[in-house]
């Protein structure tokens, strides 16, 4: 696998190609984060399991009276992923924008 990425991509630097390690990487960064362009976005929903809630809930909390699900478990793809919880939160914005309260928390099973 990793003379397959060093093969497809040269300049990926030799980083393990699994751990995606990009501390130290010589090269200046070419698309240096910026402000969201915030305005005239409508509030946005976001899903967070243990892993990724903390990135997910400081991107969405940039866009006012957004609102961010917490997960409780490990994982990905929450719309497919048979939990009621997540599923109703999930369809209630896409259909209406209605955003759950701050705070929510789907467990497993719900």
């Amino acid at each position: 696998m990793r003379r397959e990425a060093r093969r497809i991509s040269p300049n990926f630097g030799g980083a393990d190609p699994d751990a995606l390690a990009c501390s130290g990487w010589p090269l200046p960064v070419a698309n240096p984060s910026r402000p969201l362009p915030v305005h005239g976005l409508p509030p946005l929903l976001g899903a967070g399991t243990w892993g990724d809630f903390a990135w997910t809930d400081s991107l969405v909390r940039r866009v006012p009276g957004s609102a961010t699900i917490q997960y409780e478990r490990p994982g990905h793809v929450l719309y497919l992923s048979g939990n009621r919880c997540a599923i109703g939160h999930a369809t209630r914005y896409l259909t209406d924008l209605t955003l759950p309260p701050h705070g929510t928390v789907c467990l497993p099973g719900d």
